[in-house]
C-alpha cells in the first residue's frame, strides 16, 4: 500500500482513512461499527490497516447524534473517596458494560451546586441515563435540575421520592438487625449510636430510626447518639467522646464502616476491650470492614444486585416511578462477641 499521509496535525476524518484505504467512506464506517453491511476479509484487513496507521479516533459525539444514543451512562456520586460509593461505583461500572455501556463518573462532593454543573456537562456530552449516588438528606437530588427526558434513578434513597426512580437499601430494618443481634445474643444493654452530621439519606435516617425502635421494642433505654463526621476522622472524634462517658456504653452502633474504624483506633488507644468491654457492629459490609482489626460484624448491603438494577432501570426509555428496596445481609465476626469465622 502506497504511503498517503494527512496534511498537517488535523483531526484524521474517515474520509481520510477511505482514501489511504482505497475504499468508500461507507465501507470504513462499516469496519468501525461493525455494520450493518458484511465487508470482505481484505478489505476490512486494508481498512483495519489504514485506521492504525493513521491513528483515527471516532468521533463519539457525532456518532451519537447521529444514532440517538452515545452507549454512555453518567453516574454522579458525592464523595468517590469513600469505600462504599467506590465498591458500588465497580459494579455498576461492570453491570453497565455487561449491557453494552460505558460510565461516566463525576463527584460532586456533597455540593448542590456542583452536582447542578455536572448534570449540565453530562447531558451535553448525550448520555443516555443518569445515576446519582448523592447524599442529600431525603431532598430530591434532582429537583430543580432540567434533565431533558434522560432516564434517571436516585441509587442510594432511604425510601420513595415522589416521581422518581429509586433504589436503596432496607436500612431501618438493617440497623434494628444489628440491635437485636447485640442484645439478644450478647446481652448488651447501653448501646450507643455513632451517626455522621450533615448528612444521611434521610431526616430522620433510617438508621437511626432502626436503633430507636429496636431498643424500643427490646425494651432498652437509648445509649448516648454521638454525631461527627462520615470519615474515619469523624469515627475517631466519636469513640474519643464516648470514652468520657461514665458508664462506657457496652455496645456501639457505628453507620458507616468509615467511622467504625475510626471508632475502633479510638477505643484500641484506650486500652478498652473489644468485645470484652465493647462491641462494635457497622453499617455496609464493605471490604474496609472485613479487613479492619478486629474485622467488624456488619450489615451488608447487597451493591451487586442493587447495580444491576440501577443500570437495568435507567437503560429503560420511561423507568416507572417508585421505590426499590433490597434487603441487607448479616455478616457476623468477632466484634460484636462472636467467636471469629475460621
Amino acid at each position: 500500500m502506497a504511503e498517503r499521509g494527512v496534511a498537517g496535525g488535523s483531526r484524521v476524518t474517515r474520509a481520510d482513512v477511505a482514501r489511504y484505504a482505497g475504499v468508500s467512506t461507507a465501507v470504513v464506517s462499516y469496519v468501525v461499527n461493525g455494520g450493518p453491511r458484511p465487508v470482505a476479509a481484505a478489505t476490512h484487513r486494508r481498512v483495519r490497516e489504514a485506521l492504525e496507521a493513521l491513528n483515527y479516533r471516532p468521533n463519539l459525539s457525532a456518532r451519537a447524534l447521529k444514532m440517538g444514543s452515545s452507549a454512555t451512562i453518567g453516574l454522579i456520586i458525592a464523595d468517590s473517596l469513600n469505600p462504599f460509593f467506590a465498591e458500588f461505583t465497580i459494579a455498576i461500572a461492570r453491570a453497565a458494560e455487561a449491557r453494552g455501556h460505558r460510565l461516566l463518573i463525576a463527584d460532586s462532593r456533597s455540593s448542590r451546586d456542583t452536582e447542578g454543573e455536572l448534570v449540565e456537562d453530562l447531558l451535553a456530552r448525550q448520555v443516555d441515563g443518569l445515576l446519582f449516588g448523592t447524599s442529600t438528606l431525603g431532598l430530591d437530588p434532582m429537583a430543580g435540575l432540567r434533565l431533558y427526558g434522560v432516564p434517571s434513578v436516585l441509587i442510594d434513597s432511604a425510601g420513595p421520592v415522589p416521581g422518581r426512580t429509586t433504589i436503596g437499601p432496607a436500612a431501618t430494618e438493617g440497623a434494628a438487625t444489628l440491635v437485636r443481634h447485640l442484645a439478644q445474643v450478647h446481652g448488651r444493654t447501653r448501646i450507643a449510636l455513632v451517626l455522621g452530621a450533615g448528612g444521611g439519606f434521610g431526616d430522620p435516617d433510617p438508621r437511626t430510626w432502626g436503633w430507636q425502635t429496636a431498643l424500643a421494642e427490646l425494651g432498652l433505654p437509648r445509649g448516648p447518639i454521638v454525631s461527627t463526621r462520615w470519615s474515619r476522622e469523624g469515627g475517631y472524634a466519636a469513640g474519643l467522646e464516648l470514652l468520657k462517658r461514665d458508664p462506657l456504653p457496652d455496645a456501639v452502633f457505628a453507620c458507616s464502616d468509615l467511622m467504625a474504624v475510626g471508632l475502633l483506633r479510638a477505643l484500641h488507644e484506650a486500652g478498652v476491650s473489644i468485645p470484652g468491654d465493647v462491641a462494635v457492629v457497622s453499617f455496609d459490609g464493605t471490604a474496609e470492614s472485613e479487613f479492619s482489626w478486629p474485622p467488624l460484624t456488619v450489615v451488608r448491603q447487597p451493591i451487586q444486585a442493587m447495580a444491576q438494577a440501577a443500570v437495568d432501570l435507567v437503560d429503560t426509555p420511561e423507568p416507572t416511578p417508585a421505590h426499590h428496596e433490597f434487603p441487607m445481609e448479616l455478616i457476623v465476626r468477632a466484634p460484636c462477641g462472636c467467636p471469629p469465622i475460621t
